[in-house]
């Protein structure tokens, strides 16, 4: 279980439309990217239905300032096709980078997601979280606990 700081989360809930995450501050550091790696961790809190949702977008946006203006940070778009032969937006899946992208340069950074519907539907069920973290976190397997 990782520690998350409420300040470093870049989105919580329902997925139903094209959205950004609110601005995060990153301005302890000087090149955010060119740093030590920074976790991120974007989990799938609940299953979108492959009868609503075709993918998602997920990319991230940085600034001087929470204000704005925006710009996409280079390398860190990750687009992902969800289907029934191939659902990859399943409660538990983590369909994004593992570290904040070397891309990134300035203080502030916000989660960009877009979402794709299939054609005369809309979604009606799907959560996201995402948020920088302290540590890497990812889940124990028996094989890497002492003693198993």
């Amino acid at each position: 279980m990782a520690i998350i700081d409420r300040n470093s989360i870049l989105f919580e809930g329902p997925l139903t439309a094209n959205t950004t995450g609110p601005a995060v501050a990153l301005n302890a550091l000087k090149l955010p990217g060119r740093m030590e790696p920074m976790p991120l961790r974007l989990s799938v809190t609940e299953s979108f239905k492959t009868d609503e949702v075709q993918g998602i977008t997920i990319g991230l946006e940085e600034s001087d300032s929470a204000s704005g203006p925006w710009t996409a940070v280079p390398g860190a778009s990750v687009s992902v096709v969800h289907s029934a032969e191939n659902p990859a937006l399943t409660a538990g899946a983590r369909p994004y980078h593992r570290f904040l992208p070397q891309g990134v340069r300035k203080s502030w950074l916000r989660l960009a997601l877009g979402l794709t519907a299939v054609s005369g539907k809309s979604a009606s069920q799907g959560r996201i979280f995402a948020a920088l973290t302290r540590e890497e976190d990812l889940p124990y397997e028996a094989a890497l606990m002492a003693g198993r």
